[in-house]
C-alpha cells in the first residue's frame, strides 16, 4: 500500500519548535548572562551543579538497586556494541536476533516493560519495543552505561517497569578501532575532538559488517554522533547529533521465510543546565528522534509482503532540584512528548504524553528517605497516578540496607494495537498493564576489597500483555495480542566483587525467577511467559603487568520452558607502540540456546583487534 504524500507532522511543526525553544531558553532567564567581553573575575569556592543520576531525580541512589557498566569495563568487555556490554549485567535478558539488532529486559519483564535513554532521553518507539536498542551511539561515544532495576524506574513513567538502561555519552574524542574475525566480521571506528570557538567537539564514526553465523544472517551497521559542548560550574549547554543505520538479514526472525530489514535511526538532543542563587539547579532538555523501518518478507521477491513504518517523536523536559536545607532535597519537573506514525501496515497513528512529576529526599541521622509520585497523561489512555516510596539505613560502616516500593504502568505499543499479517494478529481494544514493585536488599562495602549487593524483589502485574495462541491446534492459529490476566514475578540477585591484591579482581553475579502468571487455559505466549529464571556468572580480570590484562567471564542461564546454557568469553590485551592490541573469544563453550527467532544462536568466534587514542580520548564525563 502506497505511503500517503501528506507531510508526517503537519500542521505540528510550529507547536513543536516553539516548545522546544521556550523548554531550552527558560533555565537561562534566571541566570545573568556572560559575554565573552565581560567574564565574571575569579571567586574562591565557586558553586558546582550537582550530579545527576539515573536512579533518583533527587541524585541519591543508595535505596536503589543499580549498576554502573563504566568506560574502563566497556575497553574490556568482549564486543564493541551497547547490546554487547548489556549481556554481562546482572539481571539481564538480552536475546539478539543479529549483531544489528536485540531485544533487552530486566528482573524478568519483557523487552516491551524495559526503557531505554541516551543521555535522558527516550529510544523507545511508540510503534513496538524491537527497535529499543536501534541506536545512533557509536560504542567509543559511550561514558558510562547506567541500569536501574526494579521500584526506581516508576519515576520514568509508562513502560519502565523492569527497569530503565541509560547510555551516557562523552564529548571527548581522539580514537581509533579495527577489528576482524569468524563469521566475516570486519569492525572499525574512528573519533576526533578539540576545541571549536571556545566549545569542547566531539566526531564518533563506527560500521561494523558482517556475513551472519546462519545463512540469512549478514548485516552492516553505521552509527556517527556530533556533540558540542560548553559551560563551567554554573552553567553549560550541550548539543548531540546522531545516526544509525542498519541492514540486515531477517531469516526465521518473524516466519518461516528468508528475510530483509533496514532500519534508520536519527535523533537530535539539546541540553541546559544552570545554578541560581547557589540553591536552585534548573535542567532543560528536548529531543527528537526519527526511526524508519522497511520490512521485506522474502528477500529475492520484495513485492510479496513489504512492511514500511516511519516514526517521529518529539519530547521536553523541564525540572529543577532545591536544597532547603543540608539534609533535604526536593525535586520537581515535567515531560511532554509528542509521537506520530505513517505506516504501510498500521496505519497513521498519533499520540500525546504529559507528565508531572515530584520527589522529597531527607536524611535523619543514620536513615535517608525519599517520596515520589508521577501523574502521566496520555491522549490515548488517560491519567495513571504512580507513587514511589525508598528507605535506605546505614546500619553499620559498611552495611546499608534499602527498601523501596512504587507502581508502573506500561502502554500497548501501536503494533500490540494494530499491527496484521497471516501469523499475526493486534487487539485495538487492548487495556494497558498495571503493576506494582516491591524490593527489599542489603550493600556492604569497604570490607578489605570485598562489596556485597543481595536484593529480593516481587512484581505483581494485571492486565499483562502477550501474544498467544492454541496448543495442540493444526494448522497453527495465528498469534493474538491478549490481556492474559495476572502475573507475578519473585526473586533473588546478587553481585560480589573482590580485589585480590593490585592485579586481580573477581566479580560474581547471579539471579533467580520464578514467574507466574494465570493465563488461559490451553495456550502459550511468545514473550511474557518465557523469562530467563536462572542466571550466574563470573568475571575474572587479571592484569599482572602494566601492559598486559586479561578479563574472561562465564555465563550461566535457564529460561522458562527451555534447556540451560553457558557461555564462555574471553579478552586478552597489550599496549605496544601506544596501542592496545586484543584477542576476544565469544561463546567459547559453543552454547546452543535458542535466540529470539527461537534458532539456535551464534557458536564460536574469534576476533583480534587493535584501538589507539589520542590525548583527547581519556576520561571525559557526559560533558
Amino acid at each position: 500500500m502506497p505511503l500517503p504524500a501528506r507531510p508526517l507532522i503537519a500542521r505540528s511543526g510550529r507547536p513543536v519548535c516553539g516548545f522546544l525553544a521556550c523548554v531550552l531558553v527558560a533555565p537561562w532567564l534566571v541566570v545573568p548572562v556572560v559575554t565573552a567581553d565581560a567574564q565574571p573575575a575569579p571567586q574562591p569556592a565557586v558553586p558546582r551543579l550537582p550530579p545527576v543520576t539515573t536512579a533518583s531525580r533527587t541524585g541519591a541512589d543508595g535505596a536503589r538497586s543499580v549498576q554502573v557498566i563504566d568506560r574502563a569495563m566497556l575497553d574490556r568487555l568482549p564486543g564493541t556494541s551497547v547490546q554487547a556490554a548489556l549481556q554481562w549485567a546482572l539481571g539481564s535478558d538480552l536475546q539478539p536476533r543479529s549483531p544489528a539488532q536485540a531485544d533487552h529486559a530486566l528482573r524478568g519483564a519483557t523487552y516491551e516493560q524495559t526503557l531505554v535513554l541516551v543521555d535522558g532521553q527516550r529510544m523507545r518507539d511508540l510503534q513496538t519495543g524491537h527497535f529499543a536498542l536501534d541506536l545512533a551511539v557509536p560504542y567509543e561515544a559511550i561514558e558510562r552505561i547506567e541500569i536501574v532495576r526494579g521500584a526506581a524506574a516508576a519515576q520514568y513513567g509508562a513502560d519502565a517497569v523492569g527497569g530503565v538502561v541509560n547510555i551516557v555519552t562523552r564529548a571527548r574524542g581522539a580514537a581509533g578501532r579495527l577489528r576482524g574475525g569468524r563469521f566475516g566480521t570486519v569492525d572499525a571506528a574512528l573519533s576526533a575532538g578539540g576545541l571549536v570557538a571556545g566549545a569542547r567537539a566531539a566526531v564518533h564514526g563506527e560500521h561494523l559488517r558482517t556475513t551472519g553465523h546462519r545463512p540469512g544472517t549478514d548485516a552492516e551497521v553505521t552509527q556517527l554522533r556530533a556533540t558540542l559542548a560548553r559551560g563551567d560550574g554554573v552553567r553549560r549547554w550541550r548539543a548531540d547529533a546522531g545516526y544509525g543505520a542498519r541492514d540486515f538479514g531477517a531469516a526465521t526472525f518473524y516466519a518461516p521465510f528468508d528475510s530483509y530489514e533496514r532500519t534508520r535511526t536519527a535523533t537530535l538532543s539539546l541540553t541546559a543546565d544552570a545554578l541560581w542563587r547557589d540553591r536552585v539547579a534548573w535542567t532543560a532538555r528536548t529531543g527528537v528522534r526519527h526511526h524508519s523501518d522497511d520490512f521485506i518478507l522474502v528477500r529475492t521477491d520484495p513485492a510479496r509482503y513489504r512492511n514500511r513504518h516511519r516514526s517521529l517523536q518529539a519530547e521536553g523536559e523541564l525540572s529543577a532540584r532545591w536544597a532547603p536545607t543540608p539534609s533535604t532535597t526536593v525535586a520537581v519537573g515535567g515531560e511532554w512528548l509528542s509521537a506520530w506514525l505513517r505506516s504501510a501496515r498500521l496505519g497513521d497513528r498519533a499520540q500525546q504524553r504529559g507528565a508531572l512529576y515530584g520527589e522529597l529526599r531527607h536524611r535523619q541521622g543514620p536513615a535517608e528517605g525519599s517520596l515520589g509520585a508521577r501523574l502521566d497523561g496520555s491522549s490515548d489512555f488517560g491519567r495513571q497516578l504512580v507513587p514511589a516510596a525508598a528507605l535506605a539505613v546505614t546500619v553499620a560502616p559498611s552495611v546499608v540496607l534499602r527498601g523501596s516500593a512504587a507502581g508502573g504502568w506500561r502502554q500497548p505499543t501501536w503494533t500490540d494495537r494494530f499491527y496484521q499479517d497471516p501469523a499475526n494478529r493486534g487487539t485495538p481494544t487492548l487495556r494497558p498493564e498495571q503493576f506494582v514493585n516491591q524490593e527489599v536488599g542489603v550493600a556492604v562495602g569497604g570490607l578489605g576489597g570485598l562489596t556485597l549487593d543481595v536484593a529480593l524483589f516481587d512484581r505483581r502485574g494485571r492486565e499483562t500483555i502477550d501474544w498467544v495462541r492454541a496448543l495442540g491446534v493444526l494448522p497453527r492459529p495465528a498469534w493474538v495480542a491478549t490481556n492474559i490476566g495476572r502475573t507475578r514475578s519473585t526473586g533473588v540477585e546478587a553481585m560480589m566483587k573482590a580485589h585480590i591484591g593490585a592485579m586481580m579482581t573477581l566479580s560474581w553475579r547471579g539471579s533467580m525467577l520464578k514467574a507466574t502468571a494465570t493465563q488461559p487455559p490451553g495456550v502459550e505466549g511468545k514473550y511474557a511467559l518465557r523469562p530467563l529464571t536462572r542466571s550466574g556468572g563470573v568475571t575474572l580480570h587479571l592484569n599482572p603487568a602494566g601492559r598486559l590484562w586479561l578479563l574472561t567471564d562465564l555465563l550461566h542461564a535457564r529460561r522458562a520452558g527451555e534447556r540451560a546454557y553457558t557461555t564462555v568469553g574471553l579478552r586478552a590485551g597489550t599496549t605496544w607502540r601506544g596501542a592496545t592490541w586484543s584477542l576476544e573469544g565469544i561463546n567459547l563453550g559453543r552454547a546452543r540456546a535458542l535466540d529470539a527467532s527461537g534458532v539456535p544462536m551464534a557458536g564460536a568466534a574469534y576476533v583480534v583487534g587493535v584501538q589507539w587514542r589520542g590525548r583527547g580520548g581519556q576520561g571525559g564525563g557526559g560533558w
